[in-house]
């Protein structure tokens, strides 16, 4: 993997990753997922229900589903993730979504509480190191021309705590 690292004055620094791990930023605490890094694993039938929208920089879920990525984390510590979601919603619910991080749950399953984007913030423990991180859409409901509940990630964040 090729890394970069940009000086950008006032003391904050970007690394780059090239090859879709994800990218530390401001003072080395955060660290922000590339959202095309995501993979589905689905049927080649479903392949146009996940993915990700390069005009509305954001992952599609138009059906239930699992999207995985690497995330390379700098040190052992407490974290906040913080996935910026919406929805729409579909027989009076919103979308659900569960979170995994080396197939150990971040928090409980989560009901987004807003139709338009929202950050959700689920405390995580993680060791350095590349870690597999999972968003999986739990609810999905739909019904030809009547109703259709599909999820959205607008940002995936990692931001260290202690």
């Amino acid at each position: 993997m090729v890394k970069h690292l940009v000086t950008l004055g006032l003391g904050l620094a970007i690394a780059l990753s090239i090859g879709g791990l994800a990218a530390l930023a401001a003072d080395g605490d955060a660290i922000t997922v590339d959202l095309k890094s995501f993979k589905f694993k689905v049927k080649e039938e479903a392949a146009t229900l996940f993915g990700y929208n390069e005009d509305e920089s954001k992952l599609f879920y138009y059906t239930g589903g699992i999207g995985e990525t690497t995330v390379k984390v700098p040190a052992d510590g407490e974290y906040e993730l913080v996935i910026k979601a919406s929805c729409q919603p579909a027989l009076n619910e919103r979308a659900k979504f569960k979170v995994t991080l080396d197939g150990q749950e971040v928090g409980k399953e989560t009901l987004l509480t807003a139709d338009e984007e929202k950050e959700y913030k689920l405390p995580v423990k993680a060791k350095a190191g590349e870690r597999k991180l999972t968003i999986e859409y739990t609810n999905d409901a739909y019904k030809e021309n009547e109703y259709d509940r599909n999820f959205y990630v607008h940002a995936v964040t990692l931001k260290k705590v202690k």
